[in-house]
């Protein structure tokens, strides 16, 4: 395997990084999804608006099997050409998608992927940072249960991390990384953006979710 896999089906292929370009370069505006899970929010956002280029980036292959074979049907039988989906670590990126973005999204990580963003962790917030064209949004959403309890925290080996709706340092290293927060809010109830994993967290329950949002600033990180 490669760094940087295209998700086919159960099958992977090395990502072309000349098509990856010519894809972006022809679309309206990119959306890189970091850490999508099974991928459906990828699908739903690619239906939703046809000229944009949606990439679902996650380190495990195979929860993006069922969505990467759907995208690849045949438009007659409800593919997305439109859709992409990546098999990466986090930690790699940006890679091949470097300046892509115009929106990057973050939808509640688990793992190493929930500390670079809640931590946060300054290098790896940059290279978050690489895959965003000057000026792109980034909206994270965080499974805030986790933080309200401190023992299953420290279960997981993050009782180290500040929590992130309170941290004083948060929106210094998110500046430094080349994010200007403009939004950091507690909020109780569904999800705003559809993932599976994020209605199986917080749908039908008590739990809540905190949502970062921000802007890449010009001259940001590269």
């Amino acid at each position: 395997m490669s760094a940087f896999d295209q998700v086919l089906g159960k099958k992977l292929a090395p990502v072309d990084m000349q098509a990856v370009a010519r894809r972006a370069a022809d679309a309206a505006a990119v959306l890189i999804d970091v850490g999508t899970g099974q991928g459906k929010f990828i699908l739903d956002a690619a239906r939703e608006v046809p000229d944009r280029l949606c990439i679902g980036i996650d380190a495990v292959a195979e929860n993006m099997a069922k969505s990467a074979r759907s995208a690849g049907a045949s438009v007659k039988k409800g593919g997305l050409p439109n859709a992409l989906f990546v098999r990466a670590a986090a930690e790699r990126l940006p890679g091949p998608f470097a300046g892509l973005a115009d929106t990057l999204t973050v939808q509640y990580p688990w793992g190493s992927l929930m500390r670079i963003v809640s931590e946060p962790a300054l290098d790896h917030l940059r290279s978050l940072r690489a895959l965003c064209k000057d000026g792109a949004e980034l909206s994270v959403l965080l499974n805030y249960s986790v933080f309200e309890d401190r023992e299953y925290l420290d279960r997981l080996g993050m009782g180290d991390i500040v929590d992130p709706a309170d941290n004083p340092d948060l929106e210094g290293v998110y500046a430094a990384a080349g994010f200007r927060i403009t939004r950091r809010e507690v909020i109780h109830g569904d999800p705003p953006i559809r993932s599976a994993w994020g209605r199986h967290l917080v749908r039908g329950s008590a739990r809540t979710t905190l949502i970062i949002e921000a802007v890449a600033q010009e001259n940001g990180t590269p």
